[in-house]
């Protein structure tokens, strides 16, 4: 990961002129996964990753991103960018698989908060993990299928985790049958997620937020050096005027 990090160093000194006069960067929007995409009620796809496009569009003529508007499976497009089908993903946490396959942008474009979640009549209350663990098998955590979080909680030894919901919805449904106890999803997210589903008076979201998550921009390995440096110095260049965060900060 620090090896990566210089070596973007490095590229952002690479300048425009190795680049062709338009460039084309390949992406796809994410199911399941607001703030970063929403679809709204004209059918089209936005949220913070299509804003953040456009965005850096405006600031870089040179660059163009296209795909937003077509959703594909994290696990789909994660594999997709991995063998350059696509050219980056956005919006999505660390994890050490990830880092052998994806070169993580600098800066991170925002920041998420993963809480746990349970039904509303069930009166628990989570402070850290130990908490978790001493439940045993009344204590399972429902996570999304694919999600970069998976490999994150099985590295805290003790926990219970399903993760074969397909969707958030899926493990709403698995909650709610009393399948599980916990649903852990991020916020932002998760608010809007159970508003979407009408599920605000059914489900409550634990004060507690049990990691803080910076989540990145991930290319494809073998980006070369000019299409790389192309794109991370637009993404410098909102982060250095503040555009980026004042972003972030619509999306809370």
């Amino acid at each position: 990961m620090i090896f990566r990090v210089m070596v973007l160093g490095c590229l952002l000194a690479v300048t425009h002129r190795a680049v062709s006069a338009t460039e084309i960067y390949r992406t796809a929007a994410q199911p399941e996964s607001a703030p970063k995409y929403t679809q709204m009620a004209d059918g089209r796809i936005g949220g913070l990753c299509v804003e953040l496009f456009r965005l850096m569009e405006q600031q870089e003529p040179a660059l163009r991103i296209e795909g937003d508007q077509h959703f594909i499976p994290l696990k789909r497009l994660e594999k997709r960018v991995r063998f350059g089908q696509l050219d980056f993903l956005c919006g999505v946490g660390d994890n050490p698989d990830r880092r052998n396959h994806f070169i993580y942008l600098q800066p991170p474009i925002f920041t998420v908060r993963y809480h746990l979640a349970v039904r509303s009549d069930d009166p628990i209350e989570i402070r850290h993990w130990d908490d978790v663990r001493a439940l045993g098998n009344a204590g399972i955590i429902l996570v999304n299928h694919g999600s970069g979080a998976i490999e994150r909680l099985q590295a805290i030894q003790g926990l219970i985790i399903d993760s074969g919901g397909s969707s958030s919805a899926a493990n709403y449904d698995k909650l709610l049958m009393k399948r599980g106890r916990f649903v852990y999803y991020r916020s932002p997210g998760i608010e809007a997620d159970l508003q979407r589903h009408h599920l605000s008076d059914q489900i409550r979201i634990l004060p507690t937020a049990m990691e803080t998550i910076p989540f990145y921009i991930l290319f494809y390995q073998r980006t070369s050096p000019a299409r790389l440096a192309l794109f991370t110095n637009t993404l410098q260049r909102l982060a250095d005027r503040g555009e980026l965060a004042r972003l972030a900060e619509c999306y809370p």
